[in-house]
């Protein structure tokens, strides 16, 4: 989508959609294929800043036990401690799912990672 600027960060902007027919390779990745999203991406160290997704077409989970619905949203923001170190500084999931395809269950997290510090390793 183009170059911007993410908490004092140059990053390239992405849009993630999935490739018409594309097929995943494992169940973890099958998810992927009703999810759109947009990623920030550090134009220095290629690391991610920032990541949304929403889920547009329902996905099964572990075949009939759950299905994650439209409307399910993250994002989830790092922030470098060194140079080669991205640790979360925030993430929020608002979920909506159904449980063998007849219980809802919606549920909202909100959270945030702060005062991180290294710690010298003694040998």
């Amino acid at each position: 989508m183009g170059e911007g600027r993410l908490d004092g960060h140059r990053v390239y902007v992405l849009d993630a959609k999935p490739r018409p027919g594309y097929h995943p390779d494992s169940k973890q990745t099958d998810v992927l294929t009703g999810m759109k999203g947009k990623l920030w991406i550090d134009t220095a160290t290629f690391q991610w800043v920032k990541v949304e997704a929403e889920v547009v077409h329902p996905v099964s989970i572990d075949g009939f036990v759950a299905r994650v619905e439209p409307g399910t949203r993250f994002e989830l923001e790092k922030t470098p401690l060194a140079a080669d170190v991205w640790l979360p500084k925030h993430f929020s999931m608002r979920s909506h799912a159904k449980i063998f395809f007849m219980f809802g269950k919606s549920s909202f997290d909100d959270e945030t990672y702060f005062d991180y510090h290294l710690q010298k390793q003694q040998f």
